[in-house]
């Protein structure tokens, strides 16, 4: 017999109140908090808010000190990305890292139920910046995915179409090309790195669609940017990113 998702979760609160589990950060008790997380952790996530660049949504926080409103960043100016914008939830570091870390290397899926919430609380406030997109998760390649055993871009894209109750397509871009390990390379190496790693499935499929593309992390905007420019390439309107995490680069790591 098929379990609801609403039996689900009620079958996981009684789980955690027989057997209630430590927060995965702190190791305090997180019976009032969710699944993974304790309140005080949850409510200790750094969301990012305005004032941020309005193209590559960098707090503004970080290098301005009286931004205004719509202001480009200065590597924007001088390196302007093909996507059209881009957010984040929040920083990447701390709490949320340690939350996205367990979801994305120790597998533990049910970090969603977690990760919806933050989800929830995000777009309740930004919600109108997102209407008229198709989402679609920045893919693995087959031979990653199948290591480890999931594709959790696409888990993401589909926990965000569904909180904006927005069309999800999960095949508009194909991964071709296995790069390496983009954490310890600069900017310019990174862009070089995925260069010609991602093709169009359908054509037919891109042209005239606005897309959100979702991935877990940004932080030199390399992979964002290239997927970006394939999709525009086979005639994509606006191309929109939206990650969890938002790196300030040299304090944290890329996919």
């Amino acid at each position: 017999m098929k379990t609801s998702r609403s039996e689900f979760k009620w079958l996981q609160t009684v789980l955690n109140l027989l057997f209630p589990q430590n927060c995965i950060f702190c190791s305090g008790d997180r019976r009032e908090g969710g699944e993974y997380l304790c309140r005080t952790c949850f409510n200790d996530i750094g969301l990012i808010h305005s004032p941020i660049c309005f193209i590559c949504g960098v707090p503004a926080d970080i290098s301005y000190d009286f931004p205004q409103d719509e202001f480009v960043c200065g590597v924007c100016r001088q390196s302007p990305y093909t996507f059209d914008r881009a957010r984040s939830l929040g920083h990447y570091d701390t709490v949320l890292r340690q939350l996205i870390h367990h979801f994305k290397y120790q597998k533990q899926l049910g970090v969603l139920s977690d990760i919806d919430c933050l989800l929830e609380k995000y777009f309740s406030e930004y919600k109108k910046e997102y209407s008229g997109l198709t989402v679609s998760p920045i893919p693995l390649h087959f031979n990653k995915m199948r290591e480890r055993g999931f594709d959790q871009a696409f888990l993401l894209a589909r926990q965000v179409a569904r909180v904006l109750h927005a069309p999800l397509e999960s095949a508009l871009l194909k991964r071709v090309a296995v790069t390496s390990a983009q954490a310890t390379k600069t900017k310019s190496e990174r862009a070089q790195n995925i260069k010609g790693a991602f093709e169009i499935n359908r054509p037919e499929w891109v042209a005239g669609k606005n897309v959100l593309l979702v991935d877990d992390v940004f932080t030199t905007g390399a992979t964002a940017n290239e997927a970006a420019k394939i999709l525009k390439k086979a005639g994509a309107g606006k191309v929109y990113i939206f990650t969890l995490g938002r790196v300030v680069v040299g304090k944290g790591l890329d996919r």
